[in-house]
C-alpha cells in the first residue's frame, strides 16, 4: 500500500465551516471519488478520480504537516469525496500525521460500516452524515446508516444535510436513528446553501419544525449552515 498512489482533490489549509468544531483551523485533505452523488454536493470536482492528482501516503503525510504548521492548524481533516473508500491510504498515513501532532478528523457519508472498522480506532474525531433520499435525490440508505451507528464510537457526531424537498418523514427518521443509537449524539441540521444549479435551502417553516422535533427527542440538536461560504473562505 505504501507504494500505491491514491487519487487526491485537493490539500490545504483553512477554516472548518461545519458541525462541532466550526471555526477551528484544519488542513483539509480532500480525496477524489464517492460511492455517491447527492444532489446538493458541493465539492462536485472531488467526485472524479481521473482529474485528480495521485499522491504517496509519505507525500501526503509531509505536506499536510508542513501546512499544519505554517497555518497552525491542530487538526487535519479527511475529506471527500468519500474518504472511506480510501481506508487503506488513511491506515498508512495516519501514524506520521499522529506522530507530528495532529487530531484526524473522518468526514463520511455514513454508509460504509465496514471500512469505519478499518479507520474507527485511528480517528480522534468523526463526522457522519445521515442522507436522506429526499435531500439527496438518490435511494435510501436506511440501513447502511443504522450498521454504521451501531458500530461508531463516542467521538461521532452527526449531520444531516436539509433541502427545499426534504420530506419531514425522512427528517424524523434520521432522529430516530440517531435516538436508538445514542439519544445525546450531537446533531446537526444543515440547511443546504444555495447555489447556481444546484439543491435550493428550506424555508424557515421547514427549519424551525425540524429543529423543535429534533430537540424533543435528542438532547444536543443546533441548527448549522454553512459557514465558509459565509466567511469567503475555501
Amino acid at each position: 500500500m505504501k507504494k500505491i498512489k491514491t487519487p487526491i482533490a485537493d490539500i490545504f489549509c483553512s477554516v472548518q465551516g461545519e458541525g462541532l468544531y466550526a471555526g477551528q483551523r484544519q488542513v483539509f485533505l480532500r480525496f477524489a471519488g464517492c460511492n455517491l452523488a447527492c444532489s446538493y454536493c458541493d465539492e462536485p470536482a472531488a467526485l472524479d478520480s481521473a482529474s485528480a492528482y495521485g499522491l504517496l501516503p509519505a507525500e501526503a503525510a509531509a505536506l499536510v504537516v508542513k501546512l499544519a504548521r505554517a497555518g497552525k492548524a491542530k487538526a487535519v481533516s479527511f475529506t471527500g469525496g468519500e474518504p472511506l473508500l480510501h481506508w487503506r491510504f488513511i491506515t498508512a498515513v495516519a501514524p506520521a500525521l499522529k506522530k507530528a501532532g495532529l487530531q484526524l478528523h473522518l468526514e463520511t457519508n455514513g454508509v460504509l460500516h465496514r471500512e469505519l472498522g478499518r479507520v474507527e480506532k485511528l480517528a480522534d474525531v468523526i463526522a457522519m452524515d445521515i442522507k436522506l433520499p429526499s435531500s439527496t435525490g438518490q435511494g435510501a440508505f436506511w440501513r447502511e446508516h443504522e450498521k454504521f451507528l451501531a458500530r461508531a464510537p463516542q467521538k461521532t457526531f452527526i449531520k444531516v444535510v436539509v433541502t427545499s424537498k426534504t420530506k419531514m418523514s425522512d427528517f424524523k427518521k434520521a432522529v430516530a436513528l440517531a435516538a436508538a443509537a445514542r439519544p445525546g449524539v450531537p446533531f446537526f441540521i444543515q440547511p443546504a446553501t444555495a447555489r447556481r444549479g444546484g439543491a435550493r435551502p428550506p424555508g424557515a417553516k421547514f427549519v424551525e419544525e425540524a429543529c423543535c422535533y429534533a430537540a424533543s427527542v435528542l438532547s444536543r440538536v443546533k441548527v448549522l449552515p454553512q459557514q465558509h461560504p459565509l466567511w469567503g473562505v475555501k
